[in-house]
């Protein structure tokens, strides 16, 4: 069984140059779009709680593991449950959460092993779905293209970029110093009882080396 689940697991080939599975934004000019306007307008379309199944792509190096993904979050209370499963219906981890700690209820042996997997899981989902809205006093930088939200604590900065029709978030970077850390994509917005959810998300960690991509196949809250 255990060779079972690892072989349905992993998928391994050259990975290459890899595409965009979605589609990029469409990018209008912004000369007449104040920032404020943008930030309170994201801010007021993104739900609060929600309840998503996604399919999931993890890739690092030449390696993929492909997983359906349960996801719960509460962003106002900043609390999530993730419950993982392989293509076969196999449950490979389950874990809730807050702001700043993690619970695993159960995972497999294959990933308990390493033992930051867990805490990673917990925030890269914290990265994706928390703190999606810049702060009122973060630093604008208003392009021809996009508009820039820059707020800074010591030496770290997170960046939140705004662009499209839509005047909605696009990118959010973190950097330590000069150096980029990790960055969200977020792509192809879909509305549901006036609010919003990415259909494309891809999560890329520079200092690990890996990328997440995750496809939006429900929403349920």
């Amino acid at each position: 069984m255990r060779r079972l689940i690892i072989a349905s697991l992993l998928i391994i080939g050259f990975t290459g140059c890899s595409r965009i599975p979605f589609q990029k934004v469409t990018y209008v000019p912004l000369i007449d779009v104040q920032p404020a306007a943008v930030r309170e307008q994201f801010a007021a379309s993104l739900p609060q709680k929600f309840q998503l199944v996604n399919t999931i792509v993890f890739q690092y190096n030449r390696y993929k593991i492909s997983a359906i993904g349960y996801t719960d979050i509460d962003a106002h209370q900043k609390k999530f449950t993730v419950v993982s499963l392989n293509p076969l219906g196999i449950k490979l981890f389950e874990l809730s959460g807050n702001a700043a700690d993690v619970k695993c209820t159960f995972a497999l042996e294959e990933f308990t092993r390493y033992s930051n997997f867990i805490q990673r899981v917990a925030d890269d989902i914290r990265r994706i779905y928390f703190e999606r809205i810049p702060s009122p006093e973060a630093r604008v930088y208003k392009k021809p293209y996009k508009i820039i939200f820059r707020q800074s604590a010591g030496k770290n900065t997170t960046e939140y970029i705004f662009a499209g029709a839509d005047n909605q978030l696009i990118e959010k970077r973190y950097y330590q110093g000069k150096q980029l850390i990790w960055a969200v994509f977020y792509y192809e917005y879909l509305k549901k009882n006036g609010e919003i959810y990415p259909a494309g998300i891809i999560f890329k960690h520079n200092q690990y080396g890996y990328q997440l991509v995750v496809r939006l196949k429900e929403i349920r809250g």
